[in-house]
């Protein structure tokens, strides 16, 4: 008997300690997400941000984390995303 799956998206500013700065649950999984991508923050403008990049900076994927688990009657994955501030290495 196959189990349903759950996904979960969570999004950090610097740390994985601190709570999330944004999270969102869902029945398909999320795409994939790679050190070093660029994030556009600009969609997600009404979170409390600690810190917004200028208008030199952008925020890139520092780190990512995967957690799994089986419980009850549902397997679930959560990828979380670290984000940093950088200066911008080209321009759009």
């Amino acid at each position: 008997m196959s189990k349903p799956l759950e996904y979960h998206f969570e999004l950090y500013e610097n740390s994985f300690t601190n709570d999330p700065i944004w999270s969102v649950k869902s029945s398909s999984p999320f795409p994939a997400a790679f050190i070093g991508d660029r994030f556009e923050h600009r969609t997600l403008a009404d979170l409390s941000w600690n810190k917004l990049p200028t208008a030199d900076q952008e925020f890139r994927v520092k780190d990512i984390e995967h957690l799994y688990w089986e419980l009850n009657e549902n397997i679930g994955h959560k990828l979380m995303v670290k984000l940093e501030i950088v200066e911008q290495t080209q321009d759009f």
